[in-house]
């Protein structure tokens, strides 16, 4: 058994590396290993990153009508007030609404893009700047990492948290 060790190690840093790669982000633990739970450890590192910042008036998330239905589990589940965003015309997330939510009580949001509609939010960027500028962190459902593969690294535009299915 002990044999076998070394090359596994090496299996599961190569893919933490490409992960990283794909993605953009500084770091990529392999844990947790599922898509639930991957959220639930996500809402947690974001409210503990506050938290740590003695910024405990934090408890708004905010979550697009159009993600995945397991965004507002996983906020409730850790005790967070869930503040559903509406979709604009297009299917976008609502810059309107959005902005109007963002203010210094918001945790972050969790966005799904490509969203339960199938499409990719035209104004990702601005979505994620709106929220970032209270102070805010962006959480990235990563179910649908594989339409983004070649076209856009979360991390290049702001994603701060992601899980990976």
């Amino acid at each position: 058994m002990g044999e076998t060790v070394q090359g596994n190690l090496a299996l599961m840093y190569n893919l933490q590396e490409h992960l990283k790669e794909i993605s953009g982000f500084a770091a990529v633990t392999l844990q947790p290993a599922a898509g639930a739970h991957g959220e639930l450890t996500g809402v947690l590192i974001m409210r503990a990153y506050h938290q740590s910042r003695g910024d405990a008036k934090r408890v708004k998330m905010l979550i697009p009508d159009s993600a995945h239905g397991t965004n507002p589990a996983s906020s409730g589940v850790v005790g967070l007030q869930i503040v559903q965003i509406p979709s604009d015309a297009r299917g976008n997330v609502d810059l309107a609404a959005i902005k109007a939510q963002c203010d210094d009580t918001v945790v972050g949001l969790m966005l799904t893009n490509p969203n339960t509609l199938g499409l990719f939010d035209e104004n990702l960027e601005e979505v994620i700047k709106a929220v970032h500028d209270c102070g805010g962190l962006v959480y990235g459902d990563g179910a649908n990492m594989n339409a983004l593969l070649s076209i856009l690294r979360p991390g290049d535009v702001g994603i701060d948290v992601m899980h990976f299915n």
